[in-house]
């Protein structure tokens, strides 16, 4: 097993996780980022006694793993996943259950906002879109992380080398979490958002079906996946390889697909627009659309650049990301723009992932390819 190591590539911490089994390599993650773990840990604790008005996390935290059944779904569903972060826990010194919490905070998020102690207004959100299909051009997905502020300086990229694939991961995430979005060596990559308008359930946190989604060989077999699997909170996975991309609506046990229309392209914020799924309530501005981050706004723009501009090369689509609202900056201890993911999908060779340590408009992209 290689002595575990973080690099610090352009603001964005970089570790090779390359060991014989899943415990093992968490470990290796876990020690190379234990500073940041448990720095992460603290963050994480402190904001909910300030934004949560909790004066005992750990009971919180405690109580929402209990009774959420997250937990015990993960360990059915991904053992090797749930090993994995026992190791990040053993070697960074922090408590198994509240790495669990730190890492499921869109079922966190929800099951807060739930119970009354966090105002829906004081969301998060995110954006993704992609684009595919073009002759001669690659295929983009890219992703805004608008998340809660105690991530910052956490952005990471674990390089996931597991001998039982054939499959080599670029996993973009925070230290300490199993993955929030990234590519594969084969060309798959994902970018995820929360759906506030869709009934989450008991199953797994969204982290844990990012890295199963890269482990798969195509948008097909990723959506494969999906179709079979239990969820938290309801979420949108964007998916692309090297020749398609699909926008995966997921709740409870439940998906629902949208293919690229004319020009390949696909965009989604965090409001359900697929037919026929069965919603909540309807986000509009007057219902809760407009204070959830924007969403509509946020998607139509987004529509309308890659609509005007179908030939859009790679710097244009990061500037997606950086025009507001789809940025969200300053944003809120609840919700500001802190990490951008995007993926560069040639028709051969190898993928390349264009990561930013905080908010794309003031920090340029660190790159990692294999």
């Amino acid at each position: 097993m290689a002595q575990p190591a973080a690099d610090y590539v352009n603001g964005v911490f970089h570790v090779v996780l390359d060991a014989g089994t899943p415990g093992e390599r968490g470990e290796q993650h876990g020690a190379a980022l234990r500073l940041p773990i448990r720095t992460a840990l603290r963050n994480f604790k402190s904001w909910m006694r300030v934004q949560v008005g909790l004066e005992d996390p750990g009971d919180a935290i405690a109580e929402f793993v209990e009774s959420s059944g997250h937990l015990a779904a993960a360990t059915v569903d991904a053992p090797d996943l749930v090993e994995e972060m026992r190791g990040v826990a053993a070697a960074s010194g922090v408590d198994l259950v509240e790495l669990f919490a730190y890492q499921s905070f869109d079922e966190l998020f929800v099951h807060f906002i739930s119970s009354g102690a966090l105002d829906p207004s004081s969301s998060g959100h995110c954006t993704t879109a992609a684009i595919a299909g073009r002759p001669g051009l690659s295929n983009l997905i890219g992703h805004n992380n608008d998340i809660p502020t105690y991530h910052e300086g956490l952005v990471t990229v674990l390089r996931i080398k597991d001998p039982a694939l054939d499959v080599e991961i670029l996993q973009s995430t925070f230290a300490g979490q199993l993955g929030q979005n990234g590519v594969n060596s084969l060309g798959v990559g994902v970018g995820i958002n929360t759906l506030a308008d869709l009934p989450g359930g008991s199953g797994v946190p969204v982290s844990f079906h990012v890295r199963r989604i890269l482990q798969t060989h195509s948008v097909g077999e990723a959506a494969d996946y999906l179709s079979g699997a239990r969820f938290g909170q309801a979420m949108n996975y964007m998916i692309a390889d090297r020749s398609r991309a699909v926008s995966v609506e997921s709740w409870q046990t439940a998906i629902a697909v949208m293919e690229t229309g004319e020009g390949g392209a696909l965009a989604h914020t965090n409001h359900s627009v697929i037919p026929n799924t069965p919603r909540t309530f309807e986000m509009d501005a007057s219902s809760g659309g407009g204070s959830y981050g924007h969403t509509h706004e946020r998607l139509a723009l987004a529509q309308q650049i890659l609509r005007d501009e179908p030939l859009i090369d790679l710097a244009g689509f990061r500037e997606i990301f950086q025009q507001r609202p789809i940025l969200v900056f300053p944003g809120k201890p609840t919700g500001r723009t802190l990490m951008n993911m995007v993926a560069e999908i040639p028709a051969s060779g190898s993928p390349t992932l264009h990561l930013t340590p905080d908010t794309p408009h003031r920090y340029p992209a660190a790159r990692f390819t294999f």
